[in-house]
């Protein structure tokens, strides 16, 4: 059996992409600046990010991960529409490109990234591929509903290999499995009727009974931005927000991870929205390690 594959988790967040990798690969080290964010990382995965913002980086800051792959979810908001899509001029586009100078500098064997499909349209990506001049390169989007995950968040991947040219196939689609399996019981806070109405084809109302029911992507903005942000859904109490467990589930995140005592629920909704698809990152690492 091959030893793991030591992965450093940049741009970590509440550690998705760590928790995607399974026995085949270890994350020797994490980097985060969102101190809630790594506060729940240290509850469920028992070490805690580096707190440090990547826009500062050095490249000998990272030397001693050189040998590591490397996996990078950096912010999207530069290349969102809610964002105002400013790519490289978003001051919040420093830090990826500070580490793409680091990965120019040290190449380390394997890089992967993830990003908003916006991503792969911007100079952000031009100045990621250019950095990784010389090595094998391939490139996907992907949704967690072509792997049975009621939910839409199609997202942009990158794998990059040093020594080999991988191979990046988007899944082909299984069933789907039902949202009423992602839920909670009915109860919570439910909205007025007239609101709801108020929302027209504004907000994505998706039915708990449904078989075919598909969750539309949460943002960072769920439970702030009444629309836009994500979809609500109607049980037998009436229509509702998803909450931060449901979204978690969605995700794949297992069950007994949890936000550590003091999140609050906007918190918790911002954390989960700004996360990734665990299936789709274990898709993902499936490729960018290989057989």
């Amino acid at each position: 059996m091959r030893a793991p594959v030591e992965v450093l988790e940049l741009f970590s967040g509440i550690g998705a992409a760590g928790i995607a990798l399974g026995e085949r690969a270890r994350v020797v080290a994490a980097f985060d600046q969102d101190p809630v964010a790594n506060l729940a990382y240290a509850a469920n995965q028992g070490r805690s990010p580096l707190a440090k913002n990547l826009a500062g980086i050095k490249p000998g800051q990272l030397s001693a991960f050189a040998s590591c792959a490397w996996w990078l979810s950096p912010p999207c908001q530069p290349h969102t529409v809610r964002g105002a899509g400013r790519d490289l001029e978003d001051p919040r586009s420093a830090a990826l490109v500070r580490v793409l100078e680091a990965a120019r500098a040290l190449r380390p064997p394997l890089l992967a990234l993830e990003n908003v499909p916006g991503f792969a349209v911007s100079s952000a990506r031009q100045r990621l591929r250019a950095s990784l001049d010389g090595y094998g390169l391939a490139e996907a989007e992907i949704c967690p509903t072509a792997l049975g995950v009621p939910m839409r968040r199609r997202r942009y991947y990158l794998v990059a290999c040093r020594d080999r040219n991988p191979s990046l196939e988007c899944p082909a689609p299984v069933p789907m499995r039902p949202l009423a399996a992602y839920l909670d019981e009915p109860g919570g806070s439910y909205l007025p009727e007239a609101e709801v109405r108020g929302y027209g084809h504004s907000a994505t109302i998706v039915d708990a009974s449904d078989p075919g029911a598909v969750a539309h992507c949460f943002t960072s903005a769920y439970g702030n931005s009444r629309v836009r942000a994500g979809a609500y859904v109607r049980d037998a109490g009436g229509v509702r927000l998803f909450s931060p467990r449901e979204i978690l589930r969605l995700l794949g995140f297992p069950g007994g991870w949890h936000f550590p005592p003091g999140v609050d629920l906007r918190k918790s909704y911002a954390l989960a929205g700004n996360s990734l698809s665990i299936d789709a990152v274990r898709w993902v690492w499936a490729a960018a390690l290989g057989p």
